[in-house]
């Protein structure tokens, strides 16, 4: 609800967008990220809350405090790019997504194309020159050119009064931030308990009590649909891999199952004593299936938002197995791989930075040369003409599913490949070879 000249309003102006999310900020939140994503879903409109923080409040960090009815509430999916850790909720009946970034607020508000909402409830983190003691000006205000900066015309700035003085004043009507941007006064706003939020109890701040102000700003942005697409990997699949994905996403896989949960409970109830089980009953995916299906064909229906990464690729079938080769770097292509429940079959070292960009991928990885467990290729040598013999047999052998992703081996040369698939009986097999050096598997006749 909202207060504002001693009139209440049941609606709190939030900004409607068209066929995207909302864009939200709440920079140093840490644990009262709680309250800003509870604001949001009270919205009930699709929404990306950012929270940048140089301590974040993982969800997964400290299980308790971030459950409900001591079941799970934040699901863990992909990493975004570049840094931090994304969480969402299969529950609400709308698109949410919340990102966890371990970077300096100043620096990271950089990273937006605009924001819709910015939530603050520590302002001093964008003082540009300090604070100024001898100043009447409250810190929102000596805070503001920079913290709403990025905000775009008709965006909002909710000042969460959690850390604020029980006598503060702020200023009402119009006020100008500098000579691009102004604030209106839209009112003092409040939540209380919302069904679909997460319990407030660990924030300090069981309610929400905020003042909000609308934003004037005369700058011009670019679109969001290279940040958006930064955040989730299905925005940067092309429409042809969206199509072809068939299945919900897993698990994030460091995380344990319903299954895996009971069995620690009853061990837990048996030998656990008197201390309290404090991990919640887990959720069994970030998504509900028709949600999902449904999420994949409304971005297959906005081609104009999608950022797929480009694959300079030919195609050829050699004996049984269609090959594909790719010129490129295998680390610039995991969410595609992924999308098509490839198995990586590769060295420790390569496969470990694979795996700590996508580690969805460690389901049917094969790793070459394990540190601690027999190796599956005695004696493995990779590259020039001394290779191991009918290394691409072995490796075809070892593959987990019907695709195998591995990079140039031996001396790359398409004698020695169509010598090794010639003879071998793998019908309906898929190989992808990822080359950096274009010499490689130069002669492409088919066979």
């Amino acid at each position: 609800m909202l207060w504002k000249n001693n009139q209440f309003f049941t609606d709190i102006p939030f900004p409607k967008v068209k066929d995207r999310p909302l864009i939200v900020a709440h920079p140093g939140a840490h644990m009262n990220y709680l309250a800003s994503w509870n604001v949001m879903v009270d919205n009930e409109a699709p929404f990306v809350l950012v929270c940048d923080d140089l301590s974040p409040a993982y969800p997964d960090g400290w299980w308790s405090a971030h459950s409900q009815n001591n079941a799970e509430y934040f699901a863990r999916i992909s990493n975004p790019q570049g840094i931090g850790q994304a969480y969402r909720n299969p529950d609400l009946g709308f698109q949410n997504l919340l990102i966890h970034r371990a970077i300096e607020a100043k620096k990271g508000l950089k990273d937006y194309p605009f924001i819709d909402i910015m939530y603050t409830d520590f302002p001093e983190i964008f003082l540009e020159r300090g604070f100024d003691f001898s100043s009447e000006e409250p810190v929102l205000l000596q805070a503001a050119s920079l913290l709403s900066s990025k905000v775009r015309n008709e965006g909002l700035i909710i000042f969460d009064l959690k850390n604020a003085s029980q006598d503060i004043s702020l200023p009402k009507g119009l006020i100008e931030i500098n000579e691009d941007i102004s604030w209106e006064y839209m009112g003092k706003a409040e939540w209380f308990i919302i069904p679909k939020g997460v319990d407030l109890i660990h924030t300090g701040n069981q309610d929400v009590q905020a003042v909000i102000y609308k934003v004037r700003n005369k700058n011009k942005f670019p679109d969001c649909f290279d940040f958006l697409a930064s955040l989730m990997k299905e925005r940067r699949l092309s429409i042809d891999e969206l199509e072809s994905i068939n299945h919900l996403p897993p698990r994030w896989p460091f995380h344990i199952h319903q299954s895996e949960y009971i069995d620690a409970w009853l061990r837990h109830a048996e030998f656990g004593g008197a201390e309290p089980f404090l991990h919640p009953m887990p959720l069994d995916s970030a998504w509900k299936n028709n949600e999902y299906k449904e999420w994949i064909q409304w971005l297959m229906q906005h081609p104009r938002q999608l950022r797929p990464q480009e694959r300079n690729e030919r195609k050829m079938k050699i004996g049984e197995v269609n090959v594909t080769f790719v010129h490129g770097d295998i680390l610039d292509h995991l969410d595609w791989l992924e999308s098509i429940n490839a198995s990586l079959v590769l060295r420790r070292k390569l496969l470990t930075k694979c795996l700590e960009k996508n580690p969805y991928l460690i389901k049917n990885s094969v790793n070459l040369q394990p540190r601690w467990d027999i190796n599956p290729i005695p004696n493995l040598k990779w590259s020039g003409i001394e290779s191991s013999p009918d290394l691409i047999k072995s490796m075809i052998e070892l593959c987990n599913t019907e695709t195998l992703a591995t990079i140039s081996y031996g001396n790359g040369s398409m004698e020695s490949l169509n010598e090794s698939l010639d003879k071998m009986n793998v019908d309906g097999k898929n190989l992808i070879i990822f080359h950096l050096d274009a010499s490689d598997y130069h002669n492409h006749e088919s066979h």
